[in-house]
C-alpha cells in the first residue's frame, strides 16, 4: 500500500471566488495554469465572509461544499501565488485567515483525492452559514452582479453527476 505524503499534492480545490467562471482575475489565473478535473466536494461547512466564502471541516456527512478540482502541475509556483492572494504566505501578518491543508476531496462517484483546500482559520461563531455548500448559488441570490457564470447555470451537487 502506498502511503500519501501529507506534504504534497499535485490537485487543488476551490469552493469560491477561485472557482471555475467567476469573474475574478485569479479564478481566470488560475485556469490558465492548472488543469480543472472537474466539479466535486469537500467534507465541511460553507460561511459567508462578505465578499467571498471561508470553509472549515466537518465530521457530519450531509455538512458537503462544492467546488471545483484542478491538477496542478507547478505546486510550488501557483501555490506561492495562491498563498498570496489568500494573504496566508510567510510575508503576510498573523494570523493568517486562512491556512492551507492537505484534505480529501471526492471526484465523480468514488474518487478520492487529496488535494489542497484553503481552511477558514478564525472562529465562525458569527457568521452565516451557507448551508447549499454552493457559494455561487448563494451568492447569485444574495448579490446580483458579483457572480457571473459566463452563460452556464450553476451547477448543483447532484449524487448521480458525482
Amino acid at each position: 500500500m502506498k502511503s500519501i505524503d501529507k506534504h504534497q499534492s499535485n490537485y487543488l480545490f476551490v469552493y469560491g471566488t477561485l472557482r471555475r467562471n467567476h469573474v475574478h482575475s485569479m479564478s481566470r489565473w488560475l485556469s490558465q495554469r492548472a488543469d480543472w478535473l472537474g466539479a466535486g466536494y469537500f467534507q465541511g461547512k460553507l460561511f459567508n465572509l462578505g465578499e467571498y466564502p471561508g470553509v472549515v471541516k466537518s465530521n457530519k456527512a450531509s455538512d458537503r461544499v462544492l467546488g471545483d478540482i484542478y491538477r496542478i502541475d507547478h505546486p510550488k509556483m501557483i501555490l506561492a501565488t495562491l498563498d498570496r492572494y489568500e494573504q496566508c504566505s510567510i510575508r503576510d501578518p498573523r494570523p493568517h485567515e486562512y491556512a492551507r491543508s492537505i484534505e480529501p476531496v471526492r471526484l465523480g462517484k468514488s474518487k478520492t483525492l487529496n488535494a489542497w483546500v484553503y481552511l477558514y482559520n478564525r472562529p465562525i461563531k458569527d457568521l452565516i452559514c451557507i448551508t447549499s455548500g454552493d457559494y455561487f448559488a448563494s451568492s447569485a441570490k444574495q448579490s446580483v452582479g458579483q457572480i457571473r457564470l459566463h452563460g452556464e447555470k450553476p451547477y448543483r451537487l447532484i449524487e448521480d453527476r458525482i
